[in-house]
């Protein structure tokens, strides 16, 4: 395990905060770990948080190399701008990144099928993508109503392109009543999917999980 790619159910899920708390664990144990948030729109707030988290002297143009104003997926906001990706470049940012860090966390946009691109084969996806950079997956998800059928969808999703998915993370980004159906929904999809828990976040919770969901991450990869 040398790459670690955090995607979502959805937008606005917390995937940076999860991967914000699970680069600063690592970094308390002496990993050096490195970060590449390949693709950003509206804002680069979440690469800058990344940066700040790992403590890396990387750029954040090495970190983003691709950036675009408009808050769209990839696929659109290039079509918007008029321009096109040219996907080695995005390869060759990793190469130097992985080659400069002992472990590097990539941070996906949106889900695992939000389009970067079309190509001559068809639509080129994260799915994609973390499949041609070997990446390991890790969920971010939410506990609310619906998020069954999102995150079972988003695993069986990678478990088809043969990525392989750590697990889950539960991340609360707004407060959250320990009842039905947000009481059990991860039990149950830690059932349908066959990925486990990792963690739950809770909104504002003032007791870490970091520790217990990177000790899962490194475990699993024994």
């Amino acid at each position: 395990m040398n790459t670690i790619a955090i995607t979502g159910t959805n937008t606005d899920i917390g995937k940076t905060y999860v991967a914000c708390g699970i680069v600063r664990e690592l970094k308390n144990r002496g990993i050096d770990v490195g970060v590449f948030k390949p693709f950003c729109s509206g804002s680069r707030n979440d690469v800058e948080k990344l940066i700040s988290a790992s403590g890396v002297k990387d750029t954040i143009e090495e970190v983003n190399p691709f950036y675009f104003e408009q808050p769209l997926a990839p696929y659109h906001a290039l079509k918007l701008e008029g321009k096109n990706i040219n996907i080695k470049k995005c390869f060759d940012a990793f190469d130097v990144l992985r080659q400069r860090h002992d472990l590097l966390l990539i941070e996906g946009a949106g889900g695992i099928m939000v389009p970067i691109m079309n190509t001559a084969a068809g639509i080129y996806s994260f799915l994609d993508l973390f499949s041609d950079l070997a990446s390991d997956i890790i969920i971010v998800a939410s506990r609310d109503l619906g998020t069954i059928n999102h995150s079972w969808l988003s695993a069986k999703t990678c478990d088809e392109a043969g990525l392989n998915v750590f697990g889950f993370v539960f991340n609360d980004t707004k407060p959250v009543e320990e009842k039905e159906p947000a009481k059990s929904n991860p039990e149950i999809i830690e059932l349908c999917s066959g990925k486990p828990v990792l963690g739950i976040v809770k909104y504002n919770d003032k007791i870490t999980q970091w520790n217990s969901i990177v000790n899962k991450i490194l475990n699993s990869n024994e």
